[in-house]
Parts: structure tokens; C-alpha cells; sequence
């Protein structure tokens, strides 16, 4: 087992695993039963969402439980982040930069950062459903919704592409 674990840590060392991570990456890692709760919470709504067209109660029943083990696996891998970021912590394994002078306008709270996302893909959702009502057949809800989310992250995927590329 301790093979394994080494391996894992030559692996992730050697794809920065060793950089100090994100402030949202450690605010989850700090909170996992509040993280796991959230995403099972989520994806047991979204579940039930999709399924509420039947009538069965059993497809509720699998929504319940779609959730539980969303959240629990969340909370697994928060538990196991929080334990790889102990260990960094611990051993001087993160090349911890200078000081960083105090917060400036480009720094923004954790909490807000999530505000701002959910903002743009709900902006986003809604341009997207508006410019689906010109195709034939219109665009739904939820593909305008889906797309919407694809952009987002994969605007933030390419900045952070860049961000790390000039370090």
C-alpha cells in the first residue's frame, strides 16, 4: 500500500501537484461533509428532475439515492484532497511564494467567485435559449443551460491554461 502511495505522490508531484493549490480547491478540501452535501443535494435534484416525466415512485427512490452517492463520493474525494494537501503542508512539500501583498479588486472572496459563476451561466443560459428560438425546432431549457455551462468552463480551462504557461 505504501508503494501506492508513493507512486500516486511521484505522479502528482510531477503534474504540479507541488503548487500551492487554489483558494476554492482549499475552502472544499477544508469543508467536505458541507461539500458533499451540496453536490449530492444537486445531483439528486437534478436526477429527480430529469425523471420527474415518470410517475413511478420508484424513480424517486433512485433519485434519493443517486444524491446519497454523489454526495458520499464528493465527500471521499474531498477527504482525500484535504489529506494531500495535509501532507504537502506537513512535509514542505508546496513552493509556498513570498508574502502576498493584501487583497486588491482582482482578488475576489471565494464566496463571490462562485456568485459571479453562477451569474454568467445564468446569463449565459438565457442568451443562448434566445438565440435557440431563431433555429427550428427551438432550443430548450436545458441544452441552452448545458451549453452555457461548457462555455463557461471552458473559458475559465483555456485562462487557467494561459495563467500557468506565463509562471
Amino acid at each position: 500500500m505504501e508503494r501506492l502511495r508513493q507512486a500516486f505522490l511521484r505522479f502528482d508531484r510531477r503534474h504540479g501537484g507541488a503548487e500551492p493549490p487554489p483558494r476554492v480547491q482549499v475552502f472544499i478540501a477544508r469543508h467536505p461533509v458541507g461539500s458533499g452535501v451540496v453536490h449530492g443535494a444537486l445531483q439528486g435534484l437534478l436526477f429527480a428532475w430529469v425523471l420527474s416525466g415518470f410517475d413511478e415512485p420508484r424513480r424517486m427512490l433512485q433519485a434519493v439515492l443517486v444524491g446519497v452517492v454523489a454526495g458520499l463520493l464528493s465527500w471521499l474525494g474531498c477527504r482525500f484532497e484535504r489529506r494531500r494537501q495535509a501532507y504537502y503542508e506537513r512535509n514542505g512539500g508546496f513552493r509556498r511564494a513570498p508574502v502576498p501583498p493584501p487583497p486588491t479588486d482582482e482578488e475576489l472572496p471565494v464566496w463571490f467567485e462562485g456568485l459571479q459563476w453562477i451569474c454568467y451561466w445564468a446569463v449565459g443560459t438565457v442568451f443562448l435559449w434566445l438565440f435557440g428560438q431563431l433555429r427550428n425546432p427551438p432550443d430548450s431549457w436545458l441544452r441552452s443551460a448545458v451549453l452555457a455551462g461548457i462555455i463557461i468552463v471552458g473559458g475559465w480551462a483555456v485562462r487557467r491554461y494561459k495563467e500557468r504557461r506565463h509562471r
